[in-house]
């Protein structure tokens, strides 16, 4: 049987603690790396019985990368429904980015805004 894995992409200082909870980590330090890391995580995959599957079940983001994230990125990196794309949080507090997609997401999902 296929286990997925879970990654996180920030700062050293911020993800170093989810690797005690199993998250691989992505150590970045900027918004265009960290959209790259994206892109490869996205395009890691496993064989499983003679099948490719994805590596990745979830990938976390820190807010402050993937608020830089363009929508042409966004649009090609959630064409597929793995691995899910979330953001978090830093150490640094709340932007408010991450609220906002998961509106936009359940808006889109149920038709309304349910989350306000």
């Amino acid at each position: 049987m296929h286990q997925y894995k879970m990654a996180i992409i920030g700062p050293r200082e911020a993800i170093l603690g989810f690797k005690a909870l199993g998250l691989e980590p992505v150590y970045v330090t900027d918004s265009k790396v960290a959209v790259e890391q994206l892109y490869s995580l996205k395009k890691d995959k496993v064989e499983v019985e003679g099948e490719m599957k994805n590596k990745y079940a979830i990938v976390f983001i820190m807010e402050e990368f993937a608020k830089d994230i363009t929508p042409e990125d966004y649009k090609k990196l959630s064409a597929d429904p793995l691995p899910a794309i979330i953001p978090l949080p830093s150490h640094l507090g709340t932007t408010g980015y991450g609220l906002q997609k998961l509106k936009a997401i359940v808006e889109k999902a149920v038709g309304m805004d349910i989350l306000s």
